[in-house]
């Protein structure tokens, strides 16, 4: 009698490289480009005379649909909130550094000012943290010690005083304003955009999983055709009926600190990826098919074992074995379920190291993840490396315990429906 085994899983995980596929402007420079185009209209510029760079078509068409219905300034309604953009920190960071194409790169400048900061919290004389109420004087960032000498962090001017809780604040709340706007961008813009292309890879998966790095609803739009799919939107979903204190969009950093400082050392921990996934409540299901995988493979291991030692005890009785090889040769050849993990548009970068461990690192999982070209298959190979080793990516990626393969993307054709 054969072993019953669970259900297989059909997990998609997808990152910013799926939209991007689908021809939609989700790139951190698409979304500043936005910023600074309403920027642009909030100081007086007309439709007419404003520089629209290389904002995309569609979204031009929805800012001046918006204009012209508004009743009022374009900013009184919620859409053009001037409080979340005006003075704001990060967006004039963001419009002085140059940084990549990629989301990783925007996390990382972010990365750079709350690393800065905790490093001036570091009174290395008294080999001793300041507390958040200690005044703060000099910034060793660039950008920050800029801001502090032009007064846009204080109250008054003339005072010239500071604390490291206030400048912590400011950037917590200038932070909350940008992923906000983010927010409307996405749901108010770039969800809107009519996809006319679409991937014969994902056309030709049936998940039934699908894990998202993305705010958009995208996959929903064009691919989702059953409602029994399990989403997972772990950096959050982008909902237009949010507000800047209710949202769950996840934008922030990883952890930095070493083992023997980050459990005690909280003061900056707003700004870290994991806590605001808490704190937002954004999806963590993954962990569930995660421990379901898990558990069947060390179930299967424990059938097996059990197999073999009674294998061992017959020949100890000098008894007939064909009976109970038999039984061990059918678990050993014929395994557990095998689960298959697609990842589409993910640059499989260190940021998610742990979310991509444990899927990849089980020997009842398939992992096939697609690349764009040549250059970005490269790149995924590197980032792989440090994400599970050396050693462990030859052995997934060839021999008999081959479980990763890398495949090319077919070229996106057009959407139909």
């Amino acid at each position: 009698m054969e072993e019953e085994v669970g259900k297989r899983m059909e997990i998609l995980v997808i990152g910013n490289g799926f939209d991007l596929a689908h021809n939609l402007p989700t790139t951190y420079a698409d979304f500043l480009e936005f910023i600074r185009v309403i920027k642009d209209l909030l100081y007086g510029e007309s439709l007419e005379s404003v520089n629209w760079g290389k904002l995309n078509q569609k979204i031009k068409y929805e800012i001046g649909k918006h204009v012209r219905n508004s009743s009022g300034s374009i900013f009184e309604n919620k859409v053009y909130s001037l409080n979340l953009i005006n003075n704001n920190i990060w967006v004039e960071y963001f419009s002085q550094t140059f940084i990549n194409e990629t989301w990783i790169d925007f996390e990382s400048a972010i990365a750079t000012i709350i690393k800065s900061l905790d490093v001036d919290m570091y009174d290395k004389r008294n080999e001793r943290r300041e507390p958040l109420k200690a005044e703060m004087q000099n910034l060793s960032n660039e950008f920050l010690e800029q801001c502090y000498k032009e007064g846009t962090f204080l109250v008054d001017v003339e005072d010239k005083r500071i604390t490291f809780e206030e400048i912590r604040n400011i950037l917590l709340k200038d932070l909350n304003n940008l992923i906000y706007a983010l927010e409307i961008y996405l749901s108010e813009y770039v969800n809107k955009i009519k996809v006319t292309v679409e991937s014969p890879d994902i056309k030709g998966m049936n998940p039934d999983k699908i894990l998202s790095f993305n705010y958009t609803d995208t996959y929903e739009r064009v691919y989702s055709q059953k409602n029994n799919i399990e989403f997972d939107f772990i950096h959050g979903k982008a909902d237009i009926y949010n507000n800047v204190d209710i949202n769950n969009l996840v934008l922030g950093i990883d952890e930095y600190l070493p083992e023997d400082r980050r459990n005690h050392e909280v003061d900056l921990i707003a700004f870290k990826k994991f806590y605001q996934r808490i704190h937002k409540r954004t999806g963590c299901l993954y962990k569930d098919w995660v421990s379901e995988i898990h558990g069947e493979y060390v179930d299967y291991l424990y059938k097996v074992r059990n197999a073999l030692h009674e294998v061992t005890d017959y020949i100890d009785n000098g008894i007939s074995l064909s009976f109970k090889i038999n039984d061990a040769l059918k678990l050993l050849n014929g395994k557990t379920e095998t689960h298959n993990v697609y990842i589409f548009g993910h640059s499989l970068d260190i940021t998610d190291k742990d979310i991509l461990r444990d899927l990849i690192l089980n020997n009842n999982v398939q992992t096939t993840i697609f690349y764009h070209n040549k250059d970005v298959y490269g790149q995924q190979i590197a980032n792989l490396v440090k994400v599970i080793g050396q050693d462990e990516l030859i052995r997934r990626t060839g021999g008999p315990d081959k479980t990763i393969t890398f495949r090319q993307q077919q070229r996106p054709m057009e959407n139909k429906t």
